[in-house]
């Protein structure tokens, strides 16, 4: 539901009004968690605060990757990964030392709190003017950010407004209307935005299916854990790198390769000893692969949607991304429960086969600006051609 909402408000009142809705509904949430005493009203304050994170944490990363030029997004979206992987440890380290879950709840109010701050000083994205039409505060936002970046330069003698057209002017009418007009007008982008769906479905499928399974997999479920949360780590370091050499379209078509691979191998009934098999060790690589896809599809949806759907994008996406981690451990889980190791393993390397194809038929991004409008979506797919570059 979070997520939904805030494809709305990002899009329609701005990332950083979206952020602080979404920070103030999750504190709030949180603070009457403390004094919670039924389960009823848990599930209806746990409902609120997933709906508040969600917002916040989709803004501020859109509007991250909107102000940052396309040199330094890869490295911001593997710096964002890791922080996001290295709050897990830190969210059970502070379970473990207040054992009261009504307190919990108090102290994610004081996180939450802390981290609003920054959001008061954040910079709304000059984007997000220029599609809006308002060029006066699209030009605000620019000076701004200059001025962090120590930068001199005359934006008032720059007119936006020549920076690329949508039917004569960028100053279209912004709104959920107008936004799925241009899906029928521009297909390709709707082709682009199906199979980025479907590849936030099958990594977060697989991510979780594995996360909620290693219990079945390894000898031992708190090392399989810990072993899962250090892969994850190792993920999202080493596709900064990969991404940075290859692109994102041929590094997305390697993580998805080394997945195929490693469920393949997986299949194989080889026992290593001391509990663990082939098997196991071939699914924790498994999950690195999956994790740095995972990772490396954030920043690849970002750049391919254009900045008046962007918000709508990540919310499909995410939602997508939220059917798939339902299933997983359903699905995933209870075919291993019930049905040779090769069937569950055989579905996940052929799910991730189809996501490699469709990487094949997105364009590369990571040397061209991000689209603002749909028309620019569509022109940038002129020339196009799968085994090769525009």
């Amino acid at each position: 539901i979070g997520l939904l909402i805030s494809g709305y408000l990002l899009d329609n009142i701005g990332r950083k009004k979206g952020c602080i809705m979404g920070a103030t509904l999750a504190m709030v949430a949180s603070f009457i968690g403390t004094f919670c005493r039924n389960y009823e009203f848990l599930l209806i304050i746990r409902v609120l605060q997933g709906m508040g994170n969600f917002v916040v944490i989709t803004g501020a990363y859109v509007l991250l990757l909107e102000i940052l030029p396309a040199k330094l997004r890869n490295f911001a979206n593997g710096y964002s990964m890791i922080l996001w992987a290295m709050g897990y440890p830190l969210a059970a380290l502070i379970s473990y030392l207040i054992p009261t879950w009504n307190y919990l709840f108090l102290a994610s109010t004081i996180l939450i709190a802390i981290v609003s701050v920054s959001i008061i000083f954040m910079i709304e994205s000059p984007r997000y003017f220029i599609i809006c039409g308002d060029y006066e505060a699209a030009k605000a936002s620019l000076e701004r950010l200059a001025g962090m970046a120590r930068g001199k330069f005359d934006i008032q003698s720059v007119n936006l407004q020549d920076d690329g057209k949508e039917g004569g002017d960028k100053a279209r009418s912004q709104s959920i209307g107008q936004q799925l007009k241009e899906f029928l007008r521009h297909p390709v982008m709707l082709g682009e935005l199906v199979i980025q769906m479907f590849t936030w479905f099958v990594s977060a499928l697989s991510f979780y299916g594995f996360n909620f399974g290693w219990s079945s997999i390894l000898p031992d479920i708190y090392i399989g854990y810990l072993l899962a949360s250090i892969g994850e780590l190792i993920a999202y370091v080493a596709a900064v790198p990969v991404i940075h050499a290859l692109g994102r379209r041929c590094g997305m078509i390697v993580f998805f390769g080394g997945a195929i691979v490693s469920y393949l191998i997986a299949i194989l009934d080889v026992d290593l000893g001391g509990g663990y098999t082939l098997e196991s060790i071939s699914c924790l690589v498994g999950l690195v692969f999956v994790s740095a896809a995972f990772g490396g599809i954030y920043l690849y949806t970002a750049e391919l949607a254009p900045t008046s759907h962007r918000g709508m994008f990540f919310a499909l996406c995410s939602s997508s991304a939220r059917i798939g981690s339902f299933l997983g451990p359903y699905a995933i889980g209870y075919l291993f429960d019930i049905t040779h190791k090769a069937i569950p393993l055989g579905i996940l390397a052929f799910l991730c086969a189809l996501c490699a194809v469709g990487m094949l038929f997105l364009v590369e991004t990571g040397d061209r600006k991000i689209p603002d409008v749909a028309a620019e979506v569509t022109e940038r797919r002129k020339g196009f051609k799968i085994f090769g570059s525009a």
